[in-house]
């Protein structure tokens, strides 16, 4: 017995020495692997980081969540852990059909009940959503292991758009949440993406690569997100070496930074095409703000000194249903902003300020510069141009936190600077979000019934021509009443390190960096 007990523990030795041994050296390969250091406008908040909440930074989910469908642009999509997908005539069943054998980072499936959780999950976190694919959402079905169905109330022309995005509809691993429970705790972010997160803190967020990646064809190379708040700490960290990338949605810095990095051969500046816009927006509940005042407002603004790119409309031209012909635009009119400040009853006064009943016509801007630190120079241009005018323009300047308190819940702004939704999410997401009325209330930047009935119109409707007209009319809608002026169409420019020998947009705003293809010296 003794002599079985002891040829068993060298029996056990010898596995342990050659299976200690592989574990030990593919740990050793992944902390061999190179850093790239990466700017982040936010805090990570990797301890956050469930799949289907918006907790944590932005920039950290397409690290590590991968979407059942990818965006393609203009409307179109591709691939993603689905590899294709039916939906039936009416627009209220989609059939998901999964790639085979792909991996969470932690070994398990990625299966049809993994997806099933998700989504399920997802629809518990958001109660308040205006998401279609949770709030039409009847039931999700596994119909087998590499195969699940979702089944929708009414007709829900967003799903695909929706699912694309990096939150809050990426798959993640039920493993993640406690007792894999739908309203589970969340304990850690696993997802089949191309890294895990190693560990986290206010000031950085290390990432090692994920071995289950791309069917276990991981990236060689692991990932740290800096928090870097202000603009110009982002291009000084470029210049100092502690930063690798920087730039686009992920720590933005500005054009003239940009201009003077390209001339320093250790870096490379890379430019895409963005779908975003940036642009000034109204207090609907401010009524001195009346249409006619708006209008008035955006004949004043010369939108050449703000942008070197035609801005024609709120959306630019590779947003779906955008045509050459729907972008309707405000021509810069000094005179004839003037003359409809004087046909509300307004009169310059002798600080040349239009004023009536002893009230100044001025208003208060709230702008931040933590994500979008250019909006100062362009607050003050429009600060400029609305003073020739006879409108007095008082910008205020916020951190993000404020700023986005103010915008969401105090609402003591006049005008404030805000962005679109990018990619998929434009138009109609977008929209719906911010301009459509809701439950007797009106939207966050708007109050306009015609639109609301036009956004409720589209969303019935699963027939592409007829979706085509209803977004006819609400772009013409959108510049009839001055709801919203652009300021700049955003482009997605990068600046990159010698440390990056090749970098590609993922053609994502809101998770940019194409990981697979991104080549490290």
């Amino acid at each position: 017995m003794k002599k079985r007990v002891k040829m068993m523990g060298l029996l056990l030795g010898l596995v342990c020495l050659v299976g200690c041994t592989a574990i030990t050296d593919k740990n050793n390969d992944n902390q061999a692997l190179k850093t790239v250091n990466i700017a982040i406008s936010n805090e990570g908040k990797a301890d956050l980081l469930d799949a289907t909440s918006y907790d944590a930074a932005m920039a950290l989910y397409g690290a590590v969540y991968e979407p059942l469908i990818e965006y393609a642009g203009k409307g179109e999509f591709k691939a993603g852990l689905s590899e294709s997908w039916d939906i039936s005539e009416d627009g209220k069943k989609y059939t998901f059909h999964l790639k085979k054998n792909s991996k969470f980072s932690d070994g398990s499936k990625v299966d049809a009940e993994a997806v099933k959780f998700t989504i399920e999950r997802a629809k518990y976190n958001n109660e308040t959503t205006s998401l279609q694919t949770l709030t039409n959402l009847e039931k999700i079905t596994v119909i087998d292991e590499n195969t699940v169905e979702m089944l929708f109330t009414k007709v829900s022309n967003q799903v695909l758009s929706e699912l694309c995005q990096t939150r809050p509809l990426r798959i993640m691993s039920p493993n993640a949440v406690e007792n894999q429970k739908i309203d589970g705790e969340f304990k850690k972010a696993i997802g089949s993406g191309p890294f895990v997160v190693e560990e986290s803190s206010d000031e950085q967020t290390v990432m090692k690569a994920n071995p289950y990646f791309n069917h276990e064809t991981p990236v060689n190379y692991n990932v740290t997100f800096q928090t870097i708040e202000d603009g110009s700490s982002r291009s000084l960290a470029l210049k100092s070496g502690e930063i690798d990338i920087a730039g686009g949605t992920l720590g933005d810095i500005t054009d003239s930074e940009i201009s003077s990095l390209k001339k320093d051969k250790k870096y490379n500046v890379h430019e895409f095409t963005g779908t975003m816009s940036h642009f000034l927006a109204f207090n609907p509940d401010n009524s001195q703000l009346s249409a006619t005042i708006r209008n008035g407002i955006e004949a004043a603004i010369n939108k050449s000194e703000l942008s070197d790119k035609k801005l024609a409309g709120l959306f630019r031209e590779n947003v779906q249903y955008v045509t050459e012909e729907n972008q309707h635009n405000t021509s810069y009119d000094l005179d004839k902003a003037k003359q409809i400040f004087e046909s509300q009853g307004y009169k310059l006064n002798q600080n040349n300020y239009y004023e009536k009943g002893n009230e100044t016509l001025q208003f208060t801007l709230v702008i931040q510069t933590t994500e979008f630190p250019e909006w100062k120079e362009k607050a003050e241009v429009i600060e400029s141009e609305l003073k020739n005018a006879g409108v007095k323009l008082n910008i205020q300047i916020l951190d993000k936190e404020s700023y986005y308190d103010v915008l969401w819940k105090t609402k003591k702004y006049d005008l404030i600077f805000y962005r679109t939704y990018t990619d998929a999410l434009l138009p109609y997401n977008f929209l719906n979000s911010l301009f459509q009325n809701q439950a007797g209330t009106h939207g966050v930047l708007a109050n306009d019934e015609k639109l609301t009935n036009l956004l409720n119109d589209y969303a019935t409707t699963n027939d592409k021509e007829k979706q085509q007209d209803i977004f006819n009319n609400i772009f013409a809608r959108l510049s009839e009443e001055t709801l919203a002026i652009p300021i700049e169409y955003k482009d997605e420019n990068f600046v990159t390190s010698e440390k990056i020998s090749t970098f590609e947009y993922s053609g994502l705003s809101d998770a940019p960096i194409d990981f697979k293809r991104l080549a490290v010296n």
